[in-house]
Formats: C-alpha cells, sequence, structure tokens
C-alpha cells in the first residue's frame, strides 16, 4: 500500500495543534484530513497520539493498527500501539506489540524499556530488570531505564540495587526529580531516613509543587518519630493537592502517634470523604474512637463501613466484636470473634485480637484458656519488627547497674542540704505500671486546684542536659549550677502541659519515675511522692495482659519472668533510696482506694496539703472529657469503681506459684498475702 501523506502546508498546523496541547482539535483536524488522504501515516500517528492523550486508548489503537496496514513493518507504531495497550491495563497485549517492534528493530531501546515497564505491571520483575539491561547495552546513558529498574528493584525489595540505579540515573539526569523521589521510598524501605528525607527535599528544591515528595517525607518522619514535622509535611502535600486521601490517612497515623485522636478522627473523616471505600482508614478510625472511649461512633463506623465497602475486613470485625465487648455483650462479642481469621488480620491488630480472646476467656471463667491467649498475644509481640527494635534488654541491664549501684553505697554518708519548698516543686505519682495510677490520676485531675501530667518527657529531658549514663554517684555529685539548667529545662517542658489551675498542686504522673528517684530527689530535694501500690502479682500479672504502646521500657513486660525481676528491682531502688534520701513518701493501694475511695483520697489530699472538694465524686466524667488517656487504662477508668480488679492473681495461683519466693518480700512489706 503506498504511503500518501499530505503537503506540509497542510500538515504543519495539525501538527503545530498537537505539540502545543490541543489534543481534541488536532484529533478532529487529523480525521478530516484522512478522508482526503487515507494512507498517511503522519496523520494515523497524530489521531493515535492525540487519543492516547486523551485516554481513548481503542480508538489510539485502532490508529495504530491502520498505520501497521499501511506499513506492516513500522517498529514505532508496534512501539506506540504497545504504550497505548499498557495505558489502557493490558500489558500482555502491551508485551506482545514491543515484541513485534522488537523483531523489526533489535536495537530499540525504547521498546526494551517501555516493555520492561509492562513486565513490571505484570510482576514478572526478572523479565523487566532484563529488559532494563537491554536498553541500557543499546543506550548507556538512558536515565529513564535506570530509573525504571530501580522501581523494579524496589518491589523486588533489592533496596541496594535500586538506590544505585536511582543513583546512575541522577548521575546522567541530575534534576530527574522522580528519581530523588523514589530514591527517597527505597531509602526509606531501608530505615535510612536521614537520607531519605533528603532525597524528598533534592526533589521539592527542583519541583517545589510536588506533593508526592511532601507526603512521601511525611512518611519518613513519621517513621523518624516526629509527627509534628510529618503532619507539616502532609499539610503541604494536600495544599498543593487537595484530595490526596493518603496523606490524610498518613496525617491520621501521624496525630494518633501524637496522641492527638480527635485530630486523627477528623484527617480520617477528610480521606473518607475522598475515597468512601477506603479499608484501611475505617480500621484507624475505628481504633480511635474506641481508644477515645466514644462507643456510640464506633458502632456508627461500624455501620457505614458495612454500606460502603464490598468486603467487611477481618480488621473491622475484630473492632466490631470489640464494640460489643465494651458495651458488655460478651456473647455477641465471642460469637463475632470466632469468626475473625488472624492470618487475615493487619499484623499490628493480631495481638489485640488475641488480647480480647483472653478476655473473653476470662469472663468466662475460663482462666487456663485465658493464660494461654495472654502467652500468644505477647508472643506476637516479641515476634514484632516494633519489639526488636526497642532494646529491652539494654534497658534492664542499666536497671540492674542502677539498683546495684544503690547498693554499694547504701552505707556510706550522704547529706543534702534541703533548700526552702518552692511552690514550684511538683509532687511525683509514682508506682510499678498497671498499680492503680490512671485511675488516680482521673480523680486527682478532677480537683480544681490540682494539675496532672500524664507522663510528660519534663524529666527525661532534663536527664538528657545533663547526661543520661549518670551513676548514682554522679547523680549524688552534681553541682548548684548543673541542677539549676536541669531544672529549667524541666520547668520550660512542663510549661506547655500545665492548665489554668492556679494555686494548688502539679503532679507528674509516670509510674516508672519509680527508678529515677536518686535524680528527682537530687533536683527536688522537698519533693513529695504519692506511691500507688497493688498487690505485686495482680502488678505483674496486669502488665502481662495488657499491650503497651512499646518503648525500651515497656518491651520488659512481654514475658512474666522478666515482669517479676523488673518489678523486684524497681521496688529495691524505691527502698534503697528512700532509706538514703529520706523521701516524703504517701502510700496509697489501689486495694483501699476501692473499697473507700474518699477516705483515701481524703488523706492523700492532706498530704499535699489540700481539701476534699465533692466534685471529686465525678471523676468520671472527667475521664470522658479527657479525650485521650495515654495508658492501657483508658477503657477502665471511665466505669464505676470496681473491686473485681482486686486480686485477680489468684484465678492464676497456679502460674504463678514459681514466682512467689521472688515476691514474697514485697507482699510482706506492703502488707499483702500469698
Amino acid at each position: 500500500m503506498k504511503i500518501q501523506d499530505p503537503p506540509g502546508e497542510h500538515l504543519h498546523p495539525i501538527i503545530n495543534l498537537y505539540t502545543q496541547g490541543f489534543l481534541q482539535q488536532a484529533l478532529s483536524e487529523s480525521s478530516q484530513m484522512l478522508e482526503r488522504f487515507p494512507n498517511s501515516i503522519i496523520l494515523y500517528n497524530i489521531a493515535g497520539a492525540s487519543n492516547s492523550g486523551l485516554m481513548q486508548f481503542d480508538d489510539a489503537i485502532e490508529s495504530y493498527k491502520q498505520v501497521l496496514k499501511i506499513k506492516p513493518d513500522y517498529a514505532e507504531a508496534y512501539y506506540n500501539m504497545g504504550v497505548a495497550l499498557k495505558s489502557k491495563g493490558n500489558p500482555e497485549a502491551a508485551i506482545d506489540s514491543y515484541k513485534q517492534a522488537l523483531k523489526i528493530k533489535p536495537n530499540y531501546a525504547e521498546a526494551h524499556n517501555n516493555m520492561g515497564n509492562a513486565l513490571t505491571d505484570k510482576d514478572d520483575l526478572e523479565g523487566a530488570i532484563d529488559s532494563y539491561k537491554q536498553a541500557l547495552k543499546i543506550k548507556p546513558n538512558y536515565a529513564e531505564a535506570y530509573y525504571n529498574m530501580g522501581v523494579a528493584l524496589t518491589n523486588k525489595d533489592d533496596l541496594e540495587g535500586a538506590i544505585d540505579s536511582y543513583k546512575q540515573a541522577l548521575k546522567i539526569k541530575p534534576n530527574y526529580v522522580k528519581a530523588h523521589n523514589n530514591m527517597g521510598v527505597a531509602l526509606t524501605n531501608k530505615d535510612d531516613l536521614e537520607g531519605a528525607i533528603d532525597s524528598y527535599k533534592q526533589a521539592l528544591k527542583i519541583k517545589p509543587n510536588y506533593a508526592e515528595a511532601y507526603y512521601n517525607m511525611g512518611n519518613a518522619l513519621k517513621n523518624k518519630g516526629n509527627p509534628e514535622a510529618a503532619i507539616d509535611s502532609y499539610k503541604q502535600a494536600l495544599k498543593i493537592k487537595p484530595d490526596y486521601a493518603e496523606a490524610y490517612y498518613n496525617m491520621g497515623v501521624a496525630l494518633t502517634n501524637k496522641d492527638d485522636l480527635e485530630g486523627a478522627i477528623d484527617s480520617y473523616k477528610q480521606a473518607l470523604k475522598i475515597k468512601p471505600d477506603y479499608i484501611g482508614v475505617y480500621s484507624n478510625t475505628c481504633e480511635a474512637y474506641e481508644k477515645s472511649n466514644k462507643l456510640a461512633e464506633l458502632s456508627e463506623v461500624i455501620s457505614r463501613a458495612k454500606a460502603e465497602l464490598k468486603e467487611f475486613t477481618d480488621d473491622l470485625l475484630l473492632y466490631e466484636a470489640l464494640y460489643y465487648f465494651r458495651s458488655n455483650n460478651y456473647e455477641h462479642s465471642e460469637k463475632l470473634i470466632s469468626l475473625v481469621n488472624i492470618d487475615q488480620l493487619n499484623l499490628i491488630r493480631r495481638p489485640k485480637f488475641l488480647q480480647l480472646k483472653a478476655k473473653l476467656h476470662h469472663y468466662q471463667k475460663n482462666y487456663k484458656s485465658a493464660f494461654n491467649s495472654f502467652a500468644e498475644m505477647n508472643h506476637s509481640v516479641i515476634n514484632s519488627s516494633d519489639y526488636k527494635g526497642n532494646e529491652a534488654q539494654v534497658f534492664f541491664d542499666e536497671l540492674l547497674n542502677r539498683s546495684q549501684q544503690l547498693k554499694n553505697i547504701v552505707e556510706t554518708p550522704y547529706s543534702q542540704s534541703l533548700t526552702e519548698l518552692s511552690i514550684d516543686t511538683p509532687t511525683f505519682l509514682i508506682g510499678f505500671p498497671r498499680s492503680g495510677t490512671t485511675l488516680l490520676d482521673t480523680i486527682l485531675r478532677t480537683h480544681s486546684k490540682i494539675d496532672v501530667i500524664e507522663e510528660k518527657d519534663m524529666l527525661s529531658k532534663a536527664q538528657l542536659h545533663l547526661g543520661n549514663k549518670l551513676s548514682i554517684v554522679d547523680i549524688e555529685n552534681l553541682t548548684n549550677v548543673e541542677l539549676a539548667n536541669a531544672k529549667e529545662i524541666y520547668f520550660k517542658e512542663m510549661e506547655k502541659f500545665v492548665s489554668t489551675k492556679s494555686g494548688g498542686c502539679v503532679i507528674d504522673k509516670l509510674p516508672l519515675n519509680i527508678i529515677d528517684v536518686p535524680i528527682i530527689h537530687k533536683l527536688f530535694p522537698t519533693a513529695k511522692f504519692i506511691l500507688v501500690l497493688r498487690h505485686p502479682l495482680d502488678s505483674i500479672l496486669s502488665c502481662w495482659m495488657q499491650l503497651f504502646r512499646l518503648n525500651p521500657a515497656m518491651s520488659n513486660m512481654v514475658e512474666l519472668d522478666r515482669i517479676v525481676d523488673f518489678y523486684g528491682e524497681a521496688m529495691t531502688i524505691l527502698e534503697l533510696s528512700e532509706k538514703r534520701y529520706s523521701l516524703n513518701v504517701h502510700r496509697i493501694r489501689y486495694e483501699d482506694l476501692v473499697l473507700d475511695m474518699k477516705s483515701e483520697v481524703s488523706n492523700l489530699l492532706r498530704f499535699i496539703e489540700l481539701d476534699w472538694e465533692n466534685e471529686l465524686e465525678n471523676y468520671q466524667e472527667t475521664a470522658m472529657r479527657r479525650g485521650i488517656i495515654s495508658t492501657p487504662s483508658y477503657s477502665q477508668v471511665i466505669e464505676p469503681l470496681y473491686k473485681t480488679a482486686s486480686y485477680r492473681w489468684e484465678k492464676y495461683r497456679k502460674s504463678l506459684e514459681k514466682y512467689f519466693v521472688k515476691i514474697e518480700k514485697w507482699t510482706t512489706k506492703f502488707g499483702y498475702e500469698l
């Protein structure tokens, strides 16, 4: 068939329309001109390219077929048809088209490259990488082929190879913005978060309105433990791309990490406005409502998920079971939990599933099965990447060392010239975790003249300034200047959390400050301590039954043997510190608190020189208003005082008997029995 293209004066205006982006006009003009020149390859190519640009891929493919009728050995037509077929979502047919192009033109680097892209779409990553290598043999400075090979290697989890490919692409094309961005993704996956953030910054220097780079930088910052900076990055992405559902979703995760559940819920709502069938958002919204004790809203989200989603996932089924458990409908909760397939759950929710199973066994008085399920839960945590990154053993070794240091010097002379009690001196609420500190915290914060600051970084930041690895002797020898600077840091951090209450008492509540009593005493020699006690085996068992947010300290709460030893060392540090520093300590037992709250709290208030207020009886309202309670007790402190948690350990006596020898000293000291 003879090729017949129109003369230049007719062709050039159509080409100009196409190159300037007026695709519909170029298509219309080329179609009209084809009536006069039906054997024009150029016109069919313009029509095909315009249709592809307009995402009319079937029409584009027909245009390229017409080209091949006119010129069967036209490699570029097969290539262009492959591009259209891949864009249409038919990678198999695209690969066939690229193969035809390569039969005609074996050194067609672009066809090798695009065949690699189609093979990547088919998850044939080895084949894709071979195609990119073929392209690079023909065209060694082909930056796009290096970039695409980086994508395939990332998908293959060969992160080192991917990073090398992106580096090669950037040597050839330094301003290759997508290569900077994707190298950041590979570095993020490799946990080189600093390197990743640098790559995203490079991408944004080149393209300041690159929403994806801001989004990816937010993910890296979130993984780095900087939720505030991550949130700022997501906000930048959303300024550029307001319908970026994934940015809203991940901003919600960052806000959750920051304990801003209300903000997280708002972000999730925005994501669902854009993408009503976004499965992960429903699960995370359920989590946020459950942690906020908003059970009615949790139920509404579950109902909406059932209406919007084609498939009600196992994660959502777990939250529905949890809703009924929290509503005291244990029978229906058990029915739902039996339908959950643990292998279909998100990895981070598997421990929660096992915990709920264990709690249901407990309420059925099937204590052996409950114990086994709690053991499974903790085994699941131990196998998680989150646990492995927290160096539990390092923390425990430091605890042992601190205890031993106190034992070594407890008989040596020590004197501290006490300063006058300052109105700024906080009171420290301490105790072994799961001893009832959150319940007492919630009652006390109801008082009009008490500010409770819950588990914030005042002391750790002051310690960081002094040097975190200070020995007990080093602490005791700190100079007045060093102490004054550290106290300034403590109070500066405290100012972020103190409310408008005045003329009363600020309470620094962090149970494990029990192991930092020597530095607290050195900083605040006249400080008062509120020590919350509970039967040692109840505290130990309850720690083992909880899902704590993991950090180096709380990663020690997943094995009973370790928790027992941790308890003993923590109480030894307190005992030796009381003896050495003559601490001003008020003890309050959880079991007595739930039996006679008014009497116990009145005694405590006298200790901190405040009077009883009748509003303290309504502490549950305070709990409901708090929004986020940063401890595993969030679901318990909104309930009326109950005695069923007292002496729970007796239900598990057989499993705990082997620890009696180690614990007997502390049960005797604190007035409990075994």
